[in-house]
C-alpha cells in the first residue's frame, strides 16, 4: 500500500518546484525521427496509474459502509483513501490538481471522508522517454470552512477548522479563476462553491435559480432531494453534526433520531400532521409530513425510534417500514404488535421475540410512553408498572427539576391541574398552577396527588391494579400511590419490581419469570423538559425561564444516572439540543436521543411550539444554532434535479469571466417528485447555466446539451475557446467493451442549443506500443488496443491542442471496470491521448 504524509499547504509547498520541473512531452515514433505525425485515430501516448489502495493521513474512514470487506478491501480504512477523483486541473509544471469525490457514493455513508484536492505528479510511460508509469502524490489541500460561510449544518459544525466532508458536499467539478481562487461544482444543492487557493471557503454556497417557465411548480431554485435548504435534506446533516460532536468528546454511541411518526416518509397519505385536519391557519397546511426517511437515517448510522403510536395497525406499518423502536401510550397493544410481527416474511410471527417470549431489545426497542399513560395516569409509578407488566424494553419518562435540585417525573414545567389535585382538596386550576422549580420534591409529594384520568376508557386509576406500587409506597412511606415520583424513586422502584417477582409476593405469578427479567434489563429514556423559546405563556412566563437552564438540567440528570450505575441503561432525550450537547460534552458515556417534532404554537390547538418551528421568522432556538429550513419542503420549493444530477461539469470561459455549470442529469418535469420523467421527453437535454464571476450571479443565459440515447450522464466539461468545448459522456457500464464512453467536441450556439460531434471513443483507442499497464485478464488492455472501460470517467484536461488527458473516478472501493477477473477495485489511471487533428484554441 502507498501511504502519504499529511499536508495542508500543498500549493505553497509544491509550486516552488515549478521552475525546475517541465511538463511531460508526448511524441510519436515518427515525430522522434523528425517526421510529421501520421496518426489517423486517437492514440494512447502516455499512461500512468495510482494504485487503488493509496491512502493519506487522516481519521478512520468508511465506517458507515456496512461491510467488513468490499472487493477485497478491509473496512473501515485506518486513513483517508486518496482515490475517487471527480475533477482535475492542469498545473504549469505538468502536475495535476485532482479533486476528491464525496467519498462513498452517498451523503449517508461519507461523513468520515474529508474533501481534498490532491497534487499528482504522473511519470507517464511513453513511447519516447519510457517513464515508470507511476504517480506520486505530493500532498493535498483540505477544503474547510473556518469562517462559517456554510449556513446549514455540516459534520464538523462544532470544530474550529470545520473540515468539509462528503456528507456536506458532493464535489464533482473544479475550475481556477484568474485570481487563483477555486470554484467547485456540487451535486447536493446543486451549489457553486468558492474557495481560496488554500481551500478556505470564501462565501456561502451559490444556488441555481429556476429560470425556466415550463415546470409544473414555479420554484425559486432548482433543488436536488438532498438540498439542505429543504427539510427533507436536513435531518441527516443535523444528526451528523451532533454525532461528530459526541464522537469528539469520546462517545462510543451513535445518537438516536426520534421523530414524530407522522413525519416519516411512509407512502401513507392518510397519516398526516394533525394541523392539516383541524381547520388551522393557512400556513399550517404545509405542516411537515413525509419528511424523514427511515432508511436514510439508518444508512447514516442512526437508530430511528418514533413517537407516539397508539394503534396496532400503525405500529405494524411502522415496523414494516423498518423503525428501530416505537414509543407508545399503549404498551399492551405494542406488545401484541411485536408478538404478531413477521419481520422475515416467512409466515411465522414473533421475529422480534426471544425464545422466552420477551422482546429482543437488540432487534426492537419497545418503549412505554410516560410509562403507559393511556392505561394509568402518566408519569406515575402505576404507569411504569403497567409498562413493565407488558414487557416493555424501555421506560420513557419526562423530568423537571425541583427547587431543591431533585429530578421529578412530570411532562410540563407546571404541576398541571388537568392531571393533579391538591391533597387538602383546595381549589387548583390552570389559573393558579405551581411551577415545579418553585417547590421542593417533598412539598410536591406532600401537597399533590396526580391521579386524574382523561385519556379514554382504557386509562384507570384503581390502586388495586398496581400491586407492586402499593407495596413499594408502603415500604417507602409515600403519601399516595399517585404521588409525583422522583427519578431516584423510579430507579428504586424498578429494582423493587424485580425483587417483587423474584422473592416477594409476586414470585408465583404466571408471568413472574418474564417480569423479573424485564426489570433486570429495562432501559430508561429520560427527557429533559426544557423550552428555549422566548415567547410568553398564558401566565406571562417566558418559556425558557420556567425551568432551570440546560447546563444545570444536563448536569443534575447525568450525575444521578451515574450515581445509580445506569450509564449503560439510560438515555437522555430532549427537544432542546443544547441540553444534549451539554450531556455529550461532559458525560459522553451516556447516549443521547434527539427528539424532533412540529407542533406550532399558533391556532386553536396551540402548543408550546416544538423544536422545528422557527421563532418570528428566525431559526428555531431549539437546535443550538443548527439551521432548520422550517416548512420549506419538496411540497413548497420542489425537487427539480434527480439525486446525483447536479453540477458534474464546470467550465470557464476563455476570457476567464464566466463559469459554465453543467448538470449531470436532465431537469425533472415535476418539482416535487424525483422519480418523474425529464422535462423534455423527446430530447434528453442537459442544462448548462452561465455564472458571472464579477457579479457572482447566474446570468440566466443557458444552453441545452443533447444526450445520446445510449448514455446516462456526462462526466466532465471543459471549454477550448470562446464557443467550443469538450464533454465526456457515458453509460453506466463497467468492464464492457460494448458500452458507451465518448468525448464529444461541442459548440455553444447563440440560440442556446449545443451542437456536438464525436471526438474520441474511449473504448477504441489505439495503443500501438502497448503503453497501458495491467494484470492478466484485465479488460481493455493489450493487442495494440486500449479501452477506458470504467463506469465513471469524470476528469478531462486539455494539455495542448494535440493532447488531452483523462482520469477515471474509481468510486473506491466499489468499481471494477478493469480487473474483472480478479474483482479488485479499480486503480486511478491517467491516460494521455493524441488527437488526429488539433483543437482550435
Amino acid at each position: 500500500m502507498t501511504y502519504l504524509k499529511h499536508s495542508t499547504l500543498v500549493l505553497s509547498a509544491t509550486l516552488g518546484l515549478a521552475a525546475c520541473q517541465q511538463p511531460a512531452h508526448f511524441t510519436t515514433n515518427s515525430e522522434a525521427n523528425g517526421q510529421s505525425s501520421a496518426i489517423t485515430q486517437p492514440t494512447l501516448v502516455g499512461f500512468a496509474k495510482l494504485p487503488a489502495d493509496s491512502f493519506a493521513d487522516g481519521p478512520v474512514s468508511g465506517g458507515q459502509l456496512g461491510s467488513n470487506n468490499i472487493n477485497g478491501q478491509q473496512l473501515p480504512f485506518k486513513k483517508q483513501p486518496v482515490q475517487g477523483f471527480s475533477a482535475v486541473l492542469k498545473e504549469k509544471d505538468g502536475r495535476l490538481l485532482a479533486l476528491s469525490d464525496n467519498g462513498y457514493g452517498t451523503l449517508e455513508t461519507s461523513a468520515d471522508y474529508l474533501l481534498r484536492l490532491y497534487t499528482l505528479k504522473p511519470d507517464y510511460k511513453t513511447q519516447v522517454g519510457k517513464g515508470s508509469g507511476k504517480v506520486k502524490v505530493d500532498g493535498f489541500i483540505s477544503l474547510r470552512d473556518p469562517n462559517k460561510q456554510v449556513p446549514f449544518a455540516i459534520v464538523n459544525q462544532f470544530t474550529e477548522e470545520r473540515l468539509l466532508t462528503g456528507a456536506d458536499f458532493d464535489v464533482e467539478s473544479v475550475q481556477r479563476a484568474p485570481d487563483g481562487s477555486l470554484w467547485i461544482g456540487d451535486e447536493f444543492g446543486p451549489f457553486l462553491l468558492h474557495f481560496d487557493k488554500d481551500g478556505i471557503l470564501l462565501e456561502p454556497p451559490y444556488r441555481l435559480p429556476n429560470f425556466a417557465s415550463d415546470l409544473t411548480n414555479k420554484a425559486k431554485y432548482l433543488n436536488s432531494p438532498q438540498n439542505p435548504y429543504l427539510e427533507e435534506g436536513s435531518a441527516v446533516r443535523v444528526m451528523n453534526a451532533v454525532a461528530q460532536h459526541a464522537k469528539q468528546q469520546g462517545a462510543q454511541f451513535r445518537p438516536v433520531f426520534s421523530p414524530y411518526h407522522v413525519m416519516l416518509q411512509d407512502n401513507n397519505p392518510k397519516v398526516t400532521h394533525y394541523a392539516r385536519d383541524k381547520g388551522t391557519p393557512e400556513g399550517l397546511k404545509l405542516a411537515a409530513s413525509g419528511v424523514f426517511s427511515v432508511s436514510s437515517m439508518q444508512k447514516a448510522g442512526y437508530p430511528v425510534v418514533t413517537w407516539t403510536v397508539n394503534d396496532k395497525p400503525r405500529m405494524l406499518e411502522l415496523m414494516k417500514l423498518g423503525v428501530d423502536g416505537i414509543i407508545s401510550d399503549r404498551p399492551d397493544l405494542l406488545l401484541q404488535a411485536v408478538q404478531e410481527f413477521d419481520a422475515n416474511h416467512d409466515g411465522k410471527p414473533g421475529d422480534y421475540l426471544t425464545r422466552e417470549g420477551l422482546i429482543d431489545s437488540s432487534k426492537f426497542d419497545a418503549q412505554g410512553h410516560r410509562g403507559g399513560r393511556n392505561l394509568r395516569p402518566e408519569n406515575t409509578l402505576p404507569a411504569m408498572e403497567v409498562a413493565l407488566d407488558n414487557l416493555m424494553t424501555t421506560l420513557e419518562t419526562d423530568t423537571g427539576i425541583t427547587k431543591d435540585g431533585q429530578l421529578i417525573l412530570n411532562h410540563d414545567p407546571y404541576i398541571e391541574a388537568a392531571k393533579c389535585r391538591r391533597r387538602d382538596k383546595s381549589e387548583y386550576t390552570e389559573d393558579n398552577q405551581a411551577l415545579i422549580k418553585d417547590l421542593t420534591a417533598k412539598q410536591i409529594q406532600q401537597q399533590f396527588i396526580c391521579d386524574k384520568t382523561f385519556r379514554g376508557d382504557s386509562q384507570q386509576n384503581n390502586p388495586a391494579l398496581s400491586p407492586v406500587t402499593e407495596t413499594f409506597v408502603k415500604t417507602k412511606r409515600l403519601p399516595s400511590v399517585y404521588v409525583m415520583p422522583t427519578l431516584q424513586q423510579l430507579f428504586d422502584f424498578v429494582t423493587f419490581y424485580q425483587d417483587y417477582y423474584t422473592s416477594g409476593p409476586g414470585k408465583y405469578h404466571p408471568q413472574a419469570v418474564k417480569r423479573r427479567k424485564v426489570a433486570a434489563t429495562a432501559r430508561f429514556n429520560i427527557e429533559t423538559k426544557i423550552n428555549p423559546r422566548s415567547d410568553k405563556d398564558k401566565h406571562g412566563y417566558v418559556y425558557k425561564d420556567r425551568t432551570v437552564d440546560a447546563k444545570t438540567f444536563a448536569s443534575n440528570l447525568a450525575r444521578l444516572i451515574r450515581k445509580n450505575n445506569l450509564v449503560e441503561r439510560a438515555d437522555i432525550q430532549s427537544f432542546d439540543f443544547s441540553t444534549l450537547l451539554e450531556v455529550q460534552k461532559n458525560y459522553p458515556a451516556i447516549r443521547t436521543v434527539y427528539l424532533v417534532g412540529d407542533f406550532p404554537n399558533v391556532g386553536p390547538d396551540a402548543d408550546d411550539g416544538t423544536n422545528l418551528q422557527d421563532e418570528n421568522g428566525k431559526n428555531t432556538p431549539w437546535l443550538s444554532g443548527l439551521y432548520w429550513p422550517y416548512r420549506n419542503t419538496a411540497l413548497v420549493d420542489g425537487i427539480s434535479i434527480k439525486r446525483s444530477g447536479g453540477f458534474e461539469g464546470l467550465a470557464i470561459s476563455k476570457d476567464g469571466k464566466r463559469l459554465l455549470a453543467m448538470l449531470e442529469l436532465p431537469v425533472l418535469s415535476h418539482n416535487n417528485n424525483e422519480n418523474k420523467k425529464p422535462a423534455d421527453n423527446k430530447k434528453r437535454n442537459l442544462l448548462i447555466s452561465e455564472f458571472d464571476l464579477l457579479t457572482k450571479q447566474f446570468t440566466g443565459k443557458q444552453y441545452y446539451y443533447p444526450m445520446d440515447h445510449k448514455s446516462v450522464a456526462i462526466g466532465a466539461f471543459k471549454m477550448i475557446n470562446a464557443t467550443q468545448g469538450l464533454v465526456v459522456e457515458r453509460d453506466a457500464s463497467q468492464g464492457d467493451l460494448n458500452g458507451y464512453k465518448k468525448v464529444h467536441l461541442i459548440t455553444l450556439k447563440e440560440n442556446g442549443q449545443v451542437e456536438k460531434q464525436e471526438l474520441v471513443d474511449l473504448l477504441t483507442i489505439a495503443d500501438p506500443h502497448n503503453l497501458a499497464m495491467g494484470e492478466t485478464g484485465d479488460v481493455g488492455i493489450g493487442n495494440n488496443q486500449f479501452a477506458f472501460s470504467f463506469e465513471t470517467i469524470e476528469n478531462i484536461v486539455i494539455l495542448d491542442k494535440n493532447h488531452i488527458a483523462l482520469l477515471n473516478d474509481n468510486n473506491y472501493p466499489f468499481s471494477v471496470g478493469r480487473h474483472v477477473t480478479t474483482n479488485k477495485p479499480d486503480d486511478n489511471e491517467i491516460i494521455v491521448i493524441q488527437l488526429p487533428e488539433g483543437l482550435l484554441q
